[in-house]
């Protein structure tokens, strides 16, 4: 019995193209999983190809191929020599342990070099038998229908672009069902010529039909598809993108590509306990490509023991703060492996599983999990212990998304003086990374920035300035369904700020950033989840907030030498999560407050005849009381005490008197709620004149810029409102509400 052949060169042809084929069944696995490179894989389906074809029977070549996977997770995992077979016994004994794991299907729990063994066993066989099918058998025509279903489906349902793949495995398809043919006919016909110049000249017609076909097939003018986009068709959201296809909302690490419509979705993120209701930040990005974000370089710290490591002014120092723990508890159906935290992580606690660890990006504050630990095993270099193994400790290569966890966390309550007088003195390190655009940036976006803060002297000025100029501006307005695609090539921001002029947080965020930039200003992209609702208390008055998937966000962080990193909002439809300690003293001219005219008294009336009933005793007292003078001048000093504390408190008063109107008031009627609000901003500043709109009587008023935002924003809902001919929105009503009673609530006199 012959236990090896040597393989033709038809042979090797179709084994090439076949190893090409199953390259695009792997190649989605670094798309759509935690994998993160191919070229093992790769070796596997190589070399079982590359046995099969020099021998025949493959019952014989599985030790071969078995020894092949062992070398392979050596150079994958292993650090001691191949030859110190000390680690494969060591690798043996986990696999044994992780057997009944697999059975359990807890793959999680399973040691990585486990299940990558089993997996390349399983590819091992899944090769040899497509080999046998397709080499020996010639059933070629099944398996390139299943390659093209299977890349089609991936595209069509999956986060993955498969127009290359399915077009690459239609041409080493055919190119395969032409050799496999051709070898069959070869081998029983009989050639009048040389062998090779014959099976050479056969191939010629079918390369170039191929190639004829797949270039006109990529060259010709295409139509734009006329049925809808199966996935938004089968969520009910086909109309109404604008021929886009439809997104859906939510937290996602590919933000390459930003812009289009999306649709909204309620689904449960997390249930947060926590004493502030804050932003969940979630990673930051600093490459702005002219379509979307990405990381560059980034300085990566393993943490192993995540329950007693602690962090320190990772992205502000030197600010007042206000601590806030959150126990956040993912019970709903989406999970992620990044956790999300309030303003300044400091530890995180209280987590599930509890053998997850974390890398850290340094360089973005961002929390990674991963699923425990991995031990590596490396010869000792000590002579002592020569020929001894050391284990390794690393974080595992595979993500893991926990059920819960606590963080501690820092807000900074910014000082208006310090962030005024912060100056431009940027380390070259922060100006290098957080100062890039691309040189395809029109000039009009800088020019933009540059007009919009002429009358800006600091760099916090500036960046108030282009916050407020795309937060209530009046240009730009909030869209998420009806959101125009930049043309090929073109500048997202460009095409946002004077195009389309609409769209959701990316744009609003992206075109600050990038404003910011040009004016060398460092500003960085940062993304995560909106504070959410409030659906609630504890038992100690911790408020128990509902965060879903519509409250993905993104907004901006700003640099400012001394202070670090603070955080700014420049979607209109989002209350800022910058806090401020107006400790900055401003010259300002306020109109006093008028008081209201005192209603005349009338004189008392003693009845002239008083004193002569009394002598004729129509009134009797059973006994003279009088006080004495010190208790009448105190009685006295208490009602001017009384009536001065009264005067000194009268706006406090008249604002309480006016909430409690307010509160009687339905929600739904924002007309009435909003009248009663600017009666109480009157309280406090100045009088609206006769005639004078609340547009004019709001940009005269004389108020922190903050403020005068929010303010801004809530006029011009107003405005919409009453000469508007649609109503509010249920979201924009119930921002609304809530920045109302945000500037209630902030009003100082």
């Amino acid at each position: 019995m012959k236990i090896w052949k040597l393989p033709s060169v038809l042979e090797w042809g179709a084994a090439v193209l076949l190893f090409l084929l199953l390259r695009e069944w792997l190649l989605p696995l670094q798309s759509l999983t935690d994998t993160g490179f191919l070229w093992p894989f790769y070796s596997i389906v190589a070399i079982s190809l590359i046995i099969d074809l020099f021998v025949p029977y493959r019952w014989l070549t599985f030790p071969v191929k078995l020894l092949g996977i062992l070398v392979l997770l050596h150079a994958t995992f292993i650090q001691s020599p191949l030859w110190d077979l000390e680690w494969l016994e060591a690798v043996y004994g986990q696999f044994v342990r992780d057997i009944p794991l697999a059975f359990q299907q807890e793959w999680l729990e399973m040691h990585p070099i486990s299940r990558n063994l089993l997996f390349d066993v399983m590819l091992i066989a899944l090769a040899s038998l497509i080999s046998y099918l397709v080499l020996e058998q010639r059933q070629v025509l099944w398996f390139v229908v299943m390659s093209e279903l299977y890349l089609a489906v991936l595209d069509t349902f999956m986060p993955y672009e498969a127009d290359g793949g399915i077009m690459r495995a239609l041409i080493f398809g055919f190119l395969l069902l032409a050799i496999t043919h051709l070898g069959k006919v070869s081998q029983n016909a009989t050639f009048t010529g040389k062998r090779g110049w014959v099976l050479a000249n056969s191939l010629l017609a079918p390369l170039v039909i191929i190639a004829v076909s797949v270039g006109f097939a990529y060259a010709a003018p295409k139509k734009d598809p006329s049925w809808p986009d199966p996935v938004a068709y089968l969520m009910g959201s086909e109309q109404g993108t604008g021929g886009v296809g439809m997104k859906k909302v939510g937290y996602d690490n590919n933000d390459q590509q930003l812009g289009g419509p999306f649709m909204q979705d309620d689904t449960l993120v997390f249930v947060a306990v926590t004493n502030e209701q804050s932003y969940w930040r979630g990673d930051s990005k600093d490459v702005y490509t002219g379509m979307g974000w990405e990381k560059g370089e980034r300085e990566y710290e393993a943490i192993l023991d995540l329950e007693n490591y602690e962090w320190s002014d990772q992205l502000f120092h030197g600010q007042e703060v206000e601590e806030v723990e959150a126990m956040l508890d993912f019970s709903g159906p989406l999970q992620y492996s990044t956790i999300f935290y309030p303003g300044q992580l400091k530890k995180v606690s209280d987590f599930s599983p509890g053998h997850a660890t974390v890398v850290y990006d340094v360089t973005n504050q961002q929390l990674e999990v991963r699923a425990g630990k991995i031990n590596v095993f490396q010869s000792s270099r000590r002579p002592e212990e020569a020929g001894r193994e050391v284990p390794i400790v690393g974080p595992n290569t595979l993500l893991m998304k926990l059920n819960q966890y606590k963080v501690h966390a820092e807000v900074p309550i910014v000082s208006e003086k310090a962030i005024t007088q912060a100056g431009t003195n940027y380390p070259a390190e922060i100006r290098e990374k957080y100062l890039q655009l691309p040189e395809t940036l029109p000039d009009r976006v800088g020019e933009l920035a540059q007009e919009v803060t002429k009358n800006a002297t600091t760099p916090y000025e500036k960046v108030r300035a282009i916050e407020s100029y795309l937060r209530s501006g009046g240009k730009y307005r909030y869209e998420t369904t009806d959101v125009p695609v930049p043309e090929n090539g073109q500048d997202f921001v460009d095409h946002f700020l004077f195009e389309s002029y609409r769209g959701y947080c990316d744009h609003f965020s992206t075109s600050m950033t990038v404003m910011l930039r040009t004016l060398d200003i460092p500003a960085r992209w940062v993304k995560g989840f909106a504070p959410g609702e409030q659906v609630g208390t504890d038992e100690n008055g911790n408020q128990i907030i509902e965060v879903r998937n519509n409250d993905a966000h993104s907004w901006v962080e700003v640099y400012f030498p001394d202070l670090g990193w603070v955080p700014f909002e420049a979607t209109s439809s989002f209350s800022s999560p910058l806090r401020i300690n107006y400790d900055l003293r401003e010259e300002t001219s306020q109109t006093p407050v008028p008081l209201p005219e005192a209603t005349p008294q009338l004189p008392l009336d003693f009845e002239n005849d008083r004193l002569d009933r009394l002598e004729e005793g129509d009134y009797v007292s059973s006994s003279r009381f009088s006080l004495p003078w010190w208790a009448n001048a105190l009685g006295i000093g208490a009602v001017v005490l009384a009536a001065y504390t009264l005067w000194k408190r009268r706006r406090e008063i008249a604002v309480w008197w006016l909430r409690r109107k307010m509160d009687q008031l339905e929600s739904g009627a924002y007309q009435d709620r909003y009248r009663m609000m600017i009666r109480m901003v009157e309280s406090f500043y100045t009088r609206r004149q006769e005639g004078e709109t609340m547009r004019e009587y709001v940009n005269r008023i004389s108020m922190p810029g903050e403020k005068r935002q929010d303010l801004r924003y809530l006029t011009e809902l107003y405005e919409q409102a009453v000469y508007g001919l649609k109503g509010m929105e249920q979201k924009a009503r119930k921002f609304a509400e809530e920045l109302m009673e945000k500037v209630v609530r902030q009003l100082k006199p």
